[in-house]
Order: structure tokens, then C-alpha cells, then sequence
């Protein structure tokens, strides 16, 4: 099994033979203000697909796509699978989350000024996602929610507010702005707290 080259695979009744995501495109509804919506682009050629290198973000992927209601399953590159059904015949997909670097984006607005979202980029789909475990107001009772994509980290937290709204997104304050303003204020306050030592040639 070609674990490292792993296909979304999709299932059409109007078309005959195997059908692959090959990437996404934006459609615009046409109205003023109203953001694109990500569309999956299919081909029936494997050499022109996506290629997911790895297991747990092609079951996200596929996982997202049958929520949208499409048939599909994930494949290798020669042809087996479905793979990753949980039937305890396939090899168990790792429960490590991929550690990719997070990128702050922060939002502008009333009541919404310098709070945002940590969204990453994955370099096997060349896009970028939020999971419910990054927002802290959803990481607890909506950590199983499905990731959101999109192709620009703005992208993604625009998507963030339209699919799941700033009142169970909340959005927070950038964690590693908060870190270092902390580290400073810890510093400042030693400084003060500090007091210069007296050597005896200097007493009066």
C-alpha cells in the first residue's frame, strides 16, 4: 500500500469510473459584499489530482467532503483501498496531531480589534485550516468539529465567522502578544522591586 500517496476518490452516478479531487476554486455569488465559496474541482486523471502525504488530513478531507454529501473514499496510488474506514482491518491512522506552525490573523471591527485566530498551513494540500481544538471557546464541548480550509490564512478566518460565528468562535487575543507583554511586565516589576546594593564607603 502506497500510504505515502493517498487520493480522494469520488463516486458519481452520471459518470462512469473513478473521479478525483483535483483542487478547489473560489465561485463568487455575484452579490456586493458577500464572500466566494470554495468549490472541489474534479478530473478523472490520477496524474493531474491531489496527492495527500499524509493519513489524518486525507480522512479530515474525506471526512469534510461526505458532511457535504459526496460519495468518497480514500485510495492509494495503486488502486487499494477504501483505506482508513475504522473496520480494524485497515493500519490505525495516527492520533498525533501534525504540528505545523501557527500564524496569528488578527481581525478588525467593533469589539473585535487586535483579537483573532490562529490559523496553519499544510504543505501537503497547500492550503491553510483552523481546528476546533486552535479556538479555546470550542475546545472543550466542539473539539470535534470538522477543520475548516481555505487558500489564504484571511481565507480561513473569514470562513471561521461565516460558518461558525463569533459566538462560538470567540475570537481571542494574539497568545504570543499576550506571552510577551507579560515577560515584560514581569521584567519591569523586578526592576522596580529592585534596590541598588550600598557598599560601606559610600554610607554617610
Amino acid at each position: 500500500m502506497s500510504a505515502d500517496r493517498l487520493y480522494l476518490v469520488f463516486s458519481f452516478s452520471h459518470h462512469r469510473g473513478p473521479v478525483y479531487l483535483h483542487r478547489m476554486a473560489e465561485i463568487s455569488g455575484g452579490a456586493r459584499g458577500v464572500a466566494p465559496t470554495l468549490k472541489p474541482v474534479f478530473d478523472d486523471d490520477i496524474e493531474r489530482s491531489q496527492v495527500w502525504t499524509n493519513a489524518e488530513f486525507a480522512v479530515q478531507a474525506r471526512d469534510h467532503w461526505r458532511g457535504q454529501g459526496f460519495s468518497v473514499s480514500i485510495f492509494d496510488r495503486d488502486g487499494n483501498g477504501p483505506l482508513f474506514e475504522r473496520t480494524g482491518t485497515d493500519a490505525p491512522i495516527s492520533q498525533r496531531p501534525v504540528q505545523h506552525e501557527a500564524h496569528f490573523v488578527a481581525l478588525q471591527g467593533e469589539g473585535v480589534d487586535r483579537l483573532g485566530y490562529l490559523v496553519r498551513f499544510s504543505p501537503e494540500r497547500r492550503q491553510w485550516y483552523c481546528r476546533a481544538i486552535d479556538i479555546p471557546s470550542m475546545s472543550a464541548e466542539r473539539r470535534d468539529m470538522e477543520t475548516l480550509w481555505a487558500e489564504s490564512a484571511e481565507g480561513v478566518a473569514n470562513k471561521i465567522i461565516q460558518v461558525w460565528g463569533l459566538s462560538i468562535a470567540r475570537p481571542f487575543e494574539d497568545p504570543e502578544a499576550a506571552a510577551r507583554a507579560e515577560r515584560e511586565r514581569q521584567q519591569a516589576a523586578q526592576q522596580l522591586n529592585r534596590t541598588p546594593s550600598i557598599r560601606p564607603g559610600d554610607r554617610r
